[in-house]
């Protein structure tokens, strides 16, 4: 009798987490409907062809790969797409697999132009969450700067030249943030889910950082300096 009863427990326990996480996803789809109505942006429910659309972490990694919730729109006169990310990975003791799934947040804006790849991350925040974009770690001329973040990026000159003492006054003021520069988009990637005001936030620091960037920049990278 106590095992019948225990195995109906379980049970309940089980349809009582389907359920949750259906009700759970189905307020998330319209949350994020609702928000892009009133931007007058676009929503699509699942996107398969944002599942290869970026290179960097958290791409490419696990399988079962999904890129859904996605808002397309345009702010500041860029390009805007946010998309809620994940994918599964499993680990095995020899007797039991266990599969865990990892969400991300991703918030991605076109700069018009093809960027070197540059990351700036939290100290750790790779290591921690995906694991580094690149071995290509720069130190900085600000010691506070190169104890809050970690810089990768192949060229040197690119990642001196935005990271300006300037721009890294200001980064300072964001220190859980990290974001990169990835072919023609700046992303801001985080682990889970963000909220409108979560998404509304991110992308006024993003604002901040691409207004930081020198004008020489952009018209070295248009050909045009």
């Amino acid at each position: 009798m106590a095992v019948a009863v225990l195995v109906v427990a379980c049970l309940a326990l089980a349809v009582g987490a389907v359920v949750y996480s259906y009700l759970a996803a189905k307020k998330r789809r319209e949350q994020m409907q609702a928000f892009a109505a009133s931007r007058g942006w676009t929503y699509a429910q699942e996107e398969p062809l944002l599942v290869e659309r970026f290179t960097g972490p958290p791409f490419g990694t696990g399988f079962g790969r999904r890129a859904y919730n996605v808002l397309y729109g345009k702010h500041d006169g860029r390009d805007l797409v946010s998309f809620d990310y994940e994918y599964k990975t499993q680990t095995s003791n020899g007797k039991q697999t266990t599969t865990t799934v990892h969400r991300f947040s991703v918030l991605g804006l076109s700069m018009g132009v093809v960027m070197p790849p540059l990351s700036v991350d939290p100290e750790n925040f790779l290591d921690r969450f995906v694991g580094r974009l690149s071995g290509n770690d720069i130190d900085m001329e600000s010691e506070e700067f190169n104890r809050a973040f970690t810089v990768s990026c192949p060229d040197r000159k690119f990642a001196s030249d935005v990271l300006h003492p300037q721009m890294m006054e200001f980064l300072l003021q964001h220190r859980q943030l990290g974001w990169r520069f990835e072919q023609d988009s700046m992303l801001v990637i985080a682990q889970g889910r963000r909220d409108p005001e979560q998404i509304d936030a991110t992308l006024t620091v993003m604002d901040g950082i691409t207004d930081r960037v020198p004008d020489f920049v952009w018209l070295r990278l248009k050909g045009q300096g």
